[in-house]
């Protein structure tokens, strides 16, 4: 496996990731400005499938927020996503910061679950975040 800052030839694949993992997609000039950030945008590149996960995240002063984690429904659980974590949560401490922040869709069980077990606690909730409607999990964890 493969954990790797993505570039702008990466673009097209990322928002090809994105819109498999995402209701409501960024589009790929969003993606293409994360990967101008200060920080990079992770991914884990697979030599045969090429890019199967994604971590878009920001620093911001004290701590650490995530974006997107998107992993390929073809490739759900095999770890590609929790490796991405504890690349984040190794960074965040390397970088002295307080806390990871998120929000996750509600319905979104299996996320809700990784995040729990990474050690992630619900701090509030986002009524009718989404543009279906849904509401928005905030979580956080300290570093």
């Amino acid at each position: 496996m493969n954990i790797r800052a993505a570039t702008l030839a990466d673009v097209a694949a990322l928002h090809e990731l994105e819109k498999q993992c995402n209701p409501a997609p960024w589009s790929a000039t969003q993606l293409a400005n994360t990967v101008y950030a200060p920080q990079p945008v992770w991914v884990i590149d697979l030599p045969v499938h090429g890019i199967v996960s994604m971590l878009v995240w920001q620093k911001l002063p004290e701590e650490a927020e995530i974006h997107l984690l998107d992993t390929h429904p073809d490739f759900r659980r095999q770890g590609y996503a929790q490796q991405l974590l504890e690349h984040l949560f190794q960074h965040a401490k390397q970088q002295h910061l307080n806390r990871i922040l998120l929000e996750v869709r509600a319905g979104n069980s299996g996320a809700l679950q990784l995040y729990t077990n990474n050690g992630f606690v619900s701090c509030g909730i986002r009524k009718n975040y989404y543009q279906n409607g849904d509401d928005a999990v905030l979580m956080e964890k300290p570093c």
